[in-house]
């Protein structure tokens, strides 16, 4: 019996070493992929995460699109610090990338938060009548958590095994009579 199946392995592996075009390889493929442990065959569970900033201004001086080009010159994304929270994440901790951040994890449920980001210096550089402040949210495959006073906390998702998946946390920086330097 146990001959028996070796010979069937070894057919099995011939008809498919044997196989043409593109059939050939993933032939092959199956056949080693079937004789790996179980810990092997897991594939990578990943989040991109995106870091957008936009901009809102309202009696801007000389207008509202000069403040918020000013504004969107001196405020980048990897000026906000993001934390992950999960199944083992490759990284907890990096600073936002408008180009995104792979971020691998195991799958379950995920959360991503930032540390607030310090207005004064943008504050400061429009001008003592001007106002700033910075509202949150996100978009993707994560949903946006809210504390009681609307402020954002977190935005959680759940990812299975081998998925792939994208969560942008997105800042628009509200102005209010910003005078654009």
């Amino acid at each position: 019996m146990i001959k028996l199946l070796g010979i069937s392995a070894a057919i099995l592996f011939i008809l498919n070493a044997v196989s043409i075009g593109g059939y050939h390889q993933s032939g092959l493929e199956i056949y080693a992929q079937s004789n790996l442990p179980a810990e092997s065959k897991k594939q990578q569970t990943i989040v991109t995460v995106t870091k957008i900033v936009r901009c809102d201004s309202s009696l801007g001086i000389p207008n509202d699109d000069s403040v918020c080009k000013f504004v969107l010159e001196n405020v980048d994304a990897s000026q906000f610090n993001l934390v992950v929270t999960g199944n083992h994440p490759n990284m907890t901790s990096f600073q936002g990338s408008a180009n995104g951040t792979n971020i691998s994890l195991d799958s379950g449920s995920y959360s991503i938060a930032e540390t607030p980001f310090d207005t004064m210096d943008i504050e400061n550089q429009l001008g003592e009548t001007a106002i700033v402040t910075i509202s949150t949210d996100s978009n993707g495959d994560c949903t946006s958590q809210f504390n009681s006073e609307d402020t954002f906390q977190e935005a959680i998702g759940t990812i299975t095994n081998s998925g792939l998946q994208s969560c942008e946390i997105i800042n628009t920086i509200d102005i209010s009579q910003g005078d654009s330097p």
